[in-house]
This record gives C-alpha cells, sequence and structure tokens, in this order.
C-alpha cells in the first residue's frame, strides 16, 4: 500500500511518503515550498534534503539539476524514492556531506541554494539525527549554511531558505550582509507553539524582550520568515 500524502503546492500535486525517521513536510518546508520560483535550467542544491519536498518542486518548477544534502542516509533514499514518484528522479544527484555544508562539485556554481534549516533552540538535542536540533540557540545549520553560500552562488544566484523568530532574524540578517549578501524577507507568517517548542528555554535566551516569540491572550506565537539572500549588487540589477 502507497503510503504517500499529496501535497498541493502552487499549480503541483506532489505526493510524498515519510518513513524510517523522516516526518512529513512541516509547515515550514511548505511554505518555502510555494516561494520557489519558476527556473527553467536552472542548478539547485537542497541542503538538508529530508523526505525530498523542495527538491522535488525545484525540478517540477523547471530546475535542470538538483544536488541533494543530507547527513542521515535514509532521507537521501526515501527523497531519490518521491522523486520517483513525482516523475522528477531525473536530474537529481547526491552530494555526499563532508568537510563542507556544500560540496559542489569542481567548477560548478548553483543559481539557487534552498534550505530549511534545523533551526529549534533546546538546552540539548531532543533526539538522534534530530531534524530541528541545532545547537543551544538553534544557529549552528544556519550560520553555516550562510557562510558558505557565497562561495558557492553562480553571479545572479540565491539563497532561499526559512528563517524562524527563534533564532534571531535581525542577527542572521546582519551576518548575511558581512558574508556579502544582501538578504530580504519575501514572506512571513505567523504559528502557535507547536508542543516540542520550549518555551522556558527560549525565556533563558531572552524571549519576547529579545522579540523571539510574541504572545497573545495566553497563547505564545512564532513568526516564520521565508528570506532571499543575493550577493552583494546581484540584489539591485534582479530587482531593478
Amino acid at each position: 500500500m502507497d503510503d504517500a500524502r499529496v501535497y498541493e503546492i502552487g499549480r503541483h500535486r506532489v505526493a510524498i511518503a515519510c518513513r524510517d525517521g523522516v516526518g512529513p513536510a512541516t509547515p515550514y518546508s511548505l511554505f518555502l515550498a510555494e516561494h520557489i520560483p519558476e527556473m527553467p535550467g536552472s542548478t539547485v542544491v537542497d541542503v538538508g534534503t529530508g523526505s525530498g519536498i523542495l527538491a522535488i518542486v525545484a525540478r517540477l518548477q523547471g530546475a535542470a539539476r538538483v544536488y541533494l544534502l543530507d547527513t542521515y542516509a535514509a532521507a537521501i533514499s526515501l527523497a531519490m524514492e518521491n522523486a520517483r514518484r513525482n516523475g522528477v528522479q531525473d536530474g537529481l544527484v547526491h552530494l555526499p556531506t563532508g568537510g563542507s555544508m556544500i560540496p559542489l562539485p569542481a567548477g560548478e556554481a548553483a543559481d539557487l541554494v534552498l534550505c530549511n534549516p534545523a533551526q529549534l533552540p533546546l538546552p540539548e538535542a531532543d533526539r538522534a539525527d534530530s531534524p530541528f536540533y541545532a545547537d543551544s540557540d538553534g544557529r549552528l545549520m544556519i550560520e553555516g549554511v550562510m557562510q558558505e553560500t557565497p562561495g558557492r552562488l553562480s553571479p545572479a544566484g540565491c539563497l532561499l531558505m526559512t528563517h524562524n523568530s527563534l533564532t534571531d532574524w535581525p542577527a542572521s540578517a546582519r551576518l548575511t550582509e558581512t558574508h556579502g549578501l544582501e538578504p530580504r524577507v519575501l514572506a512571513q507568517r505567523t504559528l502557535e507553539f507547536r508542543p516540542f517548542i520550549d518555551r522556558a528555554w527560549l525565556d533563558e535566551l531572552g524571549g519576547t524582550g529579545r522579540g523571539l516569540y510574541t504572545v497573545c491572550d495566553g497563547r505564545a506565537y512564532e513568526t516564520l520568515y521565508v528570506v532571499e539572500a543575493r550577493l552583494r549588487g546581484a540584489a539591485g540589477a534582479k530587482q531593478s
């Protein structure tokens, strides 16, 4: 029996199966998927591919080649299976992780780096191979991607990623600028806290005082952003 769930993303119907510790598409990944542009003939890198939903949407939007990266081997296997399920397996290439977070082949540049990073602040990992935990402040993967992306982009390429308020978006905006990128928020939405978010730990990190979350009628909310960052100088040319 097929265990796939179908998601409506723009004009596409995407069937995604999840198992072996790889969870279903999250509100984060679905929000990002909605903002993947049409990109005929482009080269894309999907960092932390998980079930493969972002890579699949990128192929459906015209990308010619999508490199898949994930530290969890079962995720790569499942992503490739899901790509076959959606008829876009040609052009998907697994890149092994190693010393670099974005280890593109020599001479290759990305037109788009996609990433829905692990970004949940927790005092310690919730489990082995956690898709959420990225150090106590949640910023480990975010900062790694922002540091490596500029050297992997084509001149007109860009980084497209999710970023939540829990991990201090203003700090990341400043970080992208120090690495030669010009960021902008394409979209944002508010999400009520899910059960696994440790509100007490967020308060240790500064909580509402630092803008990590908001409270309304006794309920806590995070803000989720879709962020685009382009090489300095290329951003203005793209928007003009």
